[in-house]
């Protein structure tokens, strides 16, 4: 550093940014944020120079924070200089490296002497027009970058802090305690070091996401060979009927896209069995519309519905092996008629016409002394007690 002391000040080829390079999570929900910018304030965790530090609260029940790499070794990686993940991506470097097959753990010496020397060759790249992050831009993802990346901001990543006092069982503050109250999580993701997630080496979240990838499989193809329609799920109100064309149209013709805007899904039907199977390989867990992921399976048929008037005789043939009369509300759950029945609250209700009467002993009011009013009579009053051994249809044809 005593080389830089005969040098200017302006030319010492540390970093002096007017905004930093951040993802949209670590950016908050706030269209409306204040930051403030210290120059030379702190020294990079990776390179160890004083760099540009930029400090914000990214919403209203956020924690601040601030940069903690500089740009340079930002840029090297593609990287946000907050929480170090990609910047396109979402992902940790271990995690977007192993999927692209790439290899960056070497290209950035380790050494003091010769960290700095690389960081200032980069930044005399940079200022002489040189490129040299589009050398990930141009790398296009495959199929385990689209399963594995985030397509929407994950803002309880800017939670406060766990409060200490909390824990130990000490704190007083209550609901006026600006920290979480929560017990910390333990085991492998409880331990991160920033370089390791800078490097891409023995990163656990990194190696979690790399295992849950190899565990999503392909989308089971049903028997039937009739059934042609995908079910996609998670739908907003961005994703448009096009939308869903546009991405199924190439794996075969479609016969029609209903969407069910109350439901959030859509329903597509292709008019060969050959193009749907092709196209639930294709974009099974690697659909993304407009930003938003879309979950994809196979429809199922639906259950045939019996018409009202085939549907009676039906209902009735169920009914008789009770030998009795079910509660209404049983009877019509079990038989999912249409029409709800109407709810009586003072009054009996009136008799059905058309339906076998069969009745229980137990049904009889008077077997227990109790005396009939004058409504019970016509088609509500109950049998003798003589005639319950007779035929539900001799009792229905006396009626």
């Amino acid at each position: 550093m005593a080389h830089r002391i005969l040098r200017d000040h302006d030319a010492d080829g540390w970093e002096r940014a007017d905004f930093p390079i951040i993802c949209e999570s670590c950016l908050g929900d706030n269209p409306y944020v204040r930051m403030q910018k210290k120059k030379k304030d702190k020294e990079c965790k990776i390179c160890t120079r004083p760099f540009t530090v930029f400090r914000w609260r990214p919403g209203r029940d956020a924690r601040y924070k601030k940069t903690e790499v500089c740009q340079t070794c930002c840029k090297l990686k593609n990287v946000c200089q907050v929480c170090l993940l990609d910047i396109e991506y979402g992902l940790p470097v271990q995690a977007r490296d192993t999927a692209l097959n790439i290899s960056t753990h070497d290209s950035i010496p380790k050494s003091d002497v010769n960290r700095e020397f690389f960081a200032e060759e980069h930044d005399r790249k940079t200022r002489a027009g040189l490129d040299y992050e589009s050398s990930f831009g141009k790398i296009r993802p495959n199929d385990t970058i689209r399963m594995l990346q985030r397509t929407t901001p994950y803002y309880k990543r800017n939670r406060a802090h766990i409060c200490s006092f909390f824990i130990r069982g000490e704190c007083t503050r209550g609901e006026e305690c600006p920290y979480r109250h929560e017990m910390p999580e333990t085991g492998e993701l409880s331990q991160q070091n920033i370089k390791d997630r800078y490097y891409g080496v023995n990163d656990p979240v990194a190696l979690k996401l790399l295992g849950k990838a190899g565990e999503m499989g392909t989308l089971e193809t049903p028997d039937d060979q009739s059934i042609k329609t995908l079910y996609v799920g998670g739908l907003n109100s961005r994703v448009l009927e096009q939308d869903i064309r546009d991405q199924f149209y190439a794996y075969g013709e479609i016969e029609s896209i209903r969407i069910l805007a109350e439901k959030a899904c859509a329903f597509v039907t292709y008019t060969t069995r050959e193009g749907a199977e092709k196209a639930a390989e294709e974009l099974s867990n690697k659909l993304v519309v407009n930003g938003q992921r879309l979950k994809i399976s196979w429809g199922r048929p639906q259950a045939p519905r019996t018409d009202p008037d085939g549907g009676g005789s039906q209902q009735q043939g169920g009914v008789a092996p009770h030998s009795g009369l079910l509660p209404r509300a049983v009877v019509s759950q079990h038989h999912n008629q249409p029409p709800p029945m109407q709810q009586y609250y003072m009054h009996p209700p009136p008799p059905q016409p058309h339906q076998d009467r069969p009745f229980y002993p137990s049904m009889d009011p008077q077997r227990m002394g109790a005396v009939t009013s004058s409504q019970d009579s016509g088609d509500n009053r109950m049998p003798p007690h003589g005639h319950y051994q007779q035929n539900a249809a001799v009792t229905g044809s006396s009626q």
